[in-house]
Parts: structure tokens; C-alpha cells; sequence
């Protein structure tokens, strides 16, 4: 007998936890499966995202911060054990799964919980092996992985990705990174930190490419001062193993000759595809894109209205905060027809290399390409009396206004502290604030928070003519 549910979820990341809570809040009986073998339960972020990254960058920091201190008065000598600081995190990874996935399941009344690796049999019917599973709705929340480039010879060597890296046994004396996004930054730096060569491949132009200009011209300054190698406008033409390592050949744009990299290792970080293949999505008529990310609609309906997607496997926005609310309203959708859409240029999201890298809302040069006119500040962090103290004057942040109603809609930051300071940006997106209304509201000093306040300052005011305790 075929075991029936108002709710099968297929995934056990952040968008398949977030619409088992509402789907158990709602009462609806739902059966999880997720597949082991693609990542545990947790997904990405938990798993070989945003926890065990973190955990690796602050590691390095804390270890090369204090040797690099900008006070004279500090000389601080110290070692760090790369392997071991990977053990540390994976062991710290094992600890949130526990606590905030694996602990989590059980205490669900309504929700059944299946490993293993599902596919369609038809669009209401589910299969794990020989057994099926039917549901009155289906979630697809299978998230996506690397990348892979059609770079000739890839696929004969051995490569690192965001998943395999944390289980590293040594230390590599050198490693090339390809790509020029949020994990290549973030990984370029973890790696230079703990004393390795890193030599970053940039496919365009620039890194951080998605940002303003001025974002990834900022933090590619900072990284190459810390000795990052980073090239843009590579074209990489094919890569093999030597007895001297890895070898790349590449092409680098305004340059006539071919170069030749060599590393130990490599890491790849250009992208990503969606997990869709394995669980015969087509097989049921579910439109993907020709990446082979599954297509929504507003409300993470599919082509089939009662199949909805949410998460990393949409392709619209692969962050874990995105995917929990995509799981949360994909089920309110389902279920009570809430029709929750979500705003993503009110979405928050960052960098977390030194300096951090935030962002939410419109960029200057997006909304150039909108308006052809431009209400914008950009101001240095010298500006901010919390960084001149601390001696990490590093970065810039810009604003960007709505130039017929003079409210806030974008805030671009690189910066010391950014992704804690970009939700007060986000605040001020939301609740429709001006310059005006920030500058009314009254800072804590000092702090590096007041960079929202001075960037919105400089609108009216320039700031090399004002006291700091001008409001």
C-alpha cells in the first residue's frame, strides 16, 4: 500500500527545514527525504556553506590579524595548524547539525523523515528505491553544487570544491582558485591567512562582477596588499597534471602571450548547477531553465501547480536566508494560497573576507542602467571615527536614492563589520526611510555603524567640513 501525504519534500537544507516547521505548524502530514550521499541533512550551509566557511575565516583572522596589528605598541608573534584548524571545523559543523537539524526532525509531530535518494514516478508519486510515496504537493528543495567549466583536461585532475576542501589531510604549499565570486573571495582569503599561495582566475573582468565596480576594485586592492595573485579577463585554456603540479595554461586579456600557472592544488568556485538530473524532474513535466534550474513563478509554483521549488535548485538567489523564507512561503503558498511573494532587492547578503563585502538594493550602476540618472554618495570609512580609532580604515560604502521620492533604495558596503551593519540598511529599504529620517535617528558613537549615518549625511553636507558630532 502507497503511504500518502499532503506534503512530500524532496532536500534537507535550509528550504526543505524551513517548510517542514510550517508545514508542521500547519498540521499537514509531510514526509522529508533527503539524500546523504549529495550532503547531509543541514545542506549547504550547515554542511559546506556558510558555517564551516566562516569558522575557517575567522580562524585565520584571529590568527593573522594580531601578527599584522596596525598599532605599534602590539608585536604579536603565533603559529597556525591548518589540518588542525580544519578538524576543529568540521567538528564544530557536526555539533550545529546535531543541534539545529538532526535534533530538530524529531520533534516534528507531523513530519517522517526518509534518507535516501528520491525521483519522480509520476507527478504525485515519489519513489525511494523500490518503495513510493504519494503527496497532495511536492517540493523540490535539492539545492546545486560546483560547477564544473568545460576547461580541457578538468576532468583529469584532481579538484577541490566548497564540499571536499574541509577534508584536506595537508597543508598545500600553493593553490589556484578559479572564479572571481563569494566563495573564491572568501576562500582566496582563508588559504593566504594560513600561509598559503593563492593565485585567484577571474573569467571577466573584474571579481565580485555581480556588484557596483567600485566593490570589487575595493576588496581586490585589499587582497592583493595581504599578497593574493588575482587576474581578470582570463580565459583558461586547459589544465594538466606535471611533476611541478597543476599546471594552467591561460589567456590574459591585453596580453599577447600565453601564461603558464602552476599550484599544488586547485579550487573551483565559478558557479553552480542545480540538482535536478537524479530526481527526474522532466520526467514530470517540471520546466527547468538551461542551466537545469527548476523555473517558478512568483509564488515557487512550477510548471506543474502543485510541484513548487525553493531554494538553491531555483537559481534565484543561493543564500540560506533566502531559502528558508522560499521553503516558509512555498508552503503558506500551497496550503493556504497566502500568495507571499518575495522583494529580492530587499535582501540582504555579504562577504565575509577582511574587509567584509554587504550589499541590499539597487546598485548606482544598475539603476543608471534603469533611469539614466543617478541620486548617489559614495564616502570613504576614513570618514568614520570608529575605524580611525581601531586603525581599519579600510573600504567605502554608497548610497543609492529613488530620485523622485529621495527614499533609500540601495546600500553597497566594503568595509570592517559590513554584513552586521547592512541589516540596518535593510531597515531603512523596508520601512521607506530618506537621508533625512537617518540623520534623525540618533547613533550610538562611536561605532562602525554610523557609516549609514555619514554616508547619508554627505547627501547635504561634506564631511571633511563637519565636526563628528554634527547630526
Amino acid at each position: 500500500m502507497v503511504k500518502k501525504y499532503d506534503l512530500i519534500i524532496l532536500g534537507g537544507g535550509a528550504a526543505a527545514f524551513a517548510a517542514s516547521n510550517t508545514a508542521n505548524k500547519l498540521k499537514k502530514r509531510t514526509l522529508m527525504i533527503n539524500d546523504s550521499k549529495i550532503l547531509p541533512l543541514g545542506g549547504t550551509c550547515v554542511n559546506v556553506g556558510c558555517v564551516p566557511s566562516k569558522i575557517m575565516l575567522h580562524q585565520g583572522q584571529e590568527y593573522y590579524c594580531p601578527i599584522h596589528s596596525q598599532f605599534r605598541a602590539i608585536d604579536v608573534k603565533g603559529k597556525a595548524d591548518f589540518v588542525e584548524a580544519l578538524k576543529e571545523t568540521r567538528e564544530m559543523v557536526e555539533g550545529f547539525r546535531e543541534k539545529n537539524y538532526k535534533g530538530v526532525i524529531g520533534k516534528q509531530e507531523y513530519i517522517d523523515f526518509k534518507e535516501g535518494r528520491a525521483r519522480f514516478v509520476d507527478s504525485n508519486t515519489v519513489a525511494i528505491g523500490n518503495k513510493t510515496y504519494k503527496g497532495g504537493n511536492i517540493l523540490i528543495a535539492t539545492g546545486a553544487s560546483t560547477f564544473v567549466p568545460p576547461i580541457e583536461g578538468m576532468n583529469e585532475i584532481d579538484y577541490l570544491t566548497n564540499v571536499n576542501v574541509f577534508n584536506l589531510k595537508e597543508k598545500p604549499k600553493s593553490i589556484v582558485i578559479l572564479g572571481g565570486g563569494a566563495i573564491a573571495m572568501e576562500f582566496s582569503q582563508i588559504f593566504n591567512h594560513f600561509g598559503i599561495d593563492v593565485t585567484v582566475l577571474q573569467r571577466s573582468d573584474r571579481i565580485l562582477s555581480k556588484y557596483d565596480s567600485f566593490i570589487g576594485e575595493e576588496l581586490r586592492k585589499h587582497l592583493e596588499v595581504e599578497g593574493i595573485k588575482i587576474y581578470t579577463g582570463v580565459t583558461t585554456k586547459k589544465v594538466r597534471k606535471t611533476k611541478k603540479g597543476i599546471e594552467f595554461e591561460v589567456e590574459i586579456k591585453g596580453k599577447d602571450d600565453l601564461k603558464k600557472i602552476v599550484a599544488e592544488k586547485v579550487m573551483l568556485g565559478v558557479g553552480l548547477t542545480a540538482h535536478t538530473k537524479d530526481i527526474d524532474a522532466g520526467k514530470v513535466s517540471v520546466e527547468l531553465d538551461e542551466r537545469g534550474f527548476v523555473k517558478t513563478n512568483e509564488y515557487l509554483q512550477t510548471s506543474q501547480k502543485h510541484i513548487y521549488a525553493a531554494g538553491d535548485v531555483t537559481g534565484l538567489m543561493p543564500l540560506e536566508t533566502v531559502a528558508a523564507k522560499q521553503g516558509n512561503f512555498a508552503v503558506r503558498n500551497m496550503f493556504e494560497n497566502a500568495k507571499k511573494t518575495i522583494n529580492y532587492e530587499e535582501i540582504p547578503s555579504a562577504i565575509f573576507t577582511s574587509p567584509e563585502v554587504a550589499v541590499v538594493g539597487i546598485g548606482e550602476e544598475e539603476y543608471m542602467k534603469r533611469y539614466k540618472t543617478c541620486l548617489c554618495r559614495t564616502i570613504t570609512i576614513d570618514h568614520v571615527e570608529k575605524a580611525g580609532i581601531v586603525k581599519d580604515t579600510r573600504g567605502k560604502i554608497r548610497m543609492v536614492l529613488d530620485h523622485k521620492t529621495n527614499r533609500v533604495i540601495g546600500v553597497h558596503i566594503v568595509a570592517p563589520m559590513a554584513a552586521d551593519i547592512i541589516t540596518t540598511a535593510t531597515y531603512a529599504i523596508k520601512n521607506k526611510m530618506t537621508p533625512d529620517d537617518i540623520r534623525d535617528t540618533v547613533h550610538v558613537f562611536p561605532t562602525m555603524s554610523e557609516m549609514i549615518k555619514k554616508v547619508a549625511q554627505s547627501f547635504t553636507q561634506s564631511l571633511d567640513d563637519v565636526a563628528c558630532c554634527v547630526e
